[in-house]
């Protein structure tokens, strides 16, 4: 039986108001029906569930206009939700760069240069000598927890960190590793330049993206030395 119910009730169902569902009603996405002349607009199940589609397909980012053109056909739809989804990773790209730019400056800035002085930096690549050798020296403080000699190596961000937050790091994500075995190869991701530490259990990668001289992001993922870094958990140190 296809059941009517109240868009008062259809409302209540997907957290949404009349209004939208009326919109969306004259864009020619869903049709109501009415009873009589005088009685209230209801929605039968085959409009309740294009409905549903239609809440599912805005979550994902598409236009009433994309959906008009997809909702009838999944395969459409899975086809254009490729194309959004190639769309958004090279915005996430430029994005990331961006960040990294503007990291750059305000490094350069917190050292009490002109912020147009990061420009030169700028074309430096990210496996610039001073940068690994930066990484590789807080890697080496950490592995020696020597966390206060860490400090005047961390951007004021970084620095703000509560007391005892590289120990508490130490103990929950580096510790229960097992012994210490030795270094691995560092290598640059993006703008991460990665120190691989072997040990007993597990390995360990610590991230870091160096800026004007600072380490502005730290992270630490656990991989072993033969593997892809891909799909690895990663976690703040």
């Amino acid at each position: 039986m296809n059941e009517l119910k109240h868009i008062t009730e259809v409302c209540k169902m997907f957290g949404m108001t009349s209004r939208t569902i009326r919109y969306y009603e004259q864009c020619g996405l869903i049709r109501t029906v009415r009873t009589g002349k005088t009685a209230p607009r209801r929605l039968d199940s085959e409009n309740i569930e294009r409905l549903r589609h239609i809440r599912f397909l805005r979550r994902l980012g598409l236009s009433l206009e994309e959906i008009a053109e997809v909702i009838d056909s999944e395969e459409k739809a899975t086809a254009l939700i490729y194309d959004k989804t190639a769309a958004l990773k090279a915005e996430i790209h430029v994005l990331a760069e961006r960040i990294s730019l503007l990291k750059e400056v305000l490094a350069a800035a917190e050292q009490g240069e002109h912020i147009y002085a990061a420009e030169s930096r700028l074309s430096q690549t990210q496996d610039d000598p001073e940068k690994l050798r930066i990484a590789a020296l807080c890697t080496k403080l950490i592995l020696e927890q020597r966390f206060e000699d860490l400090m005047p190596y961390l951007d004021s961000d970084m620095r703000m960190m509560p007391p005892g937050f590289f120990q508490v790091g130490w103990n929950v994500h580096i510790k229960p590793c097992g012994a210490f075995l030795g270094m691995g190869k560092q290598t640059v991701e993006g703008d991460a330049i990665v120190n691989r530490i072997r040990f007993e259990k597990t390995d360990v990668a610590i991230l870091m993206e160096v800026h004007a001289g600072l380490v502005t992001d730290m992270f630490l993922r656990y991989c072993r030395e033969d593997e892809s870094s891909t799909g690895y958990r990663e976690e703040s140190l």
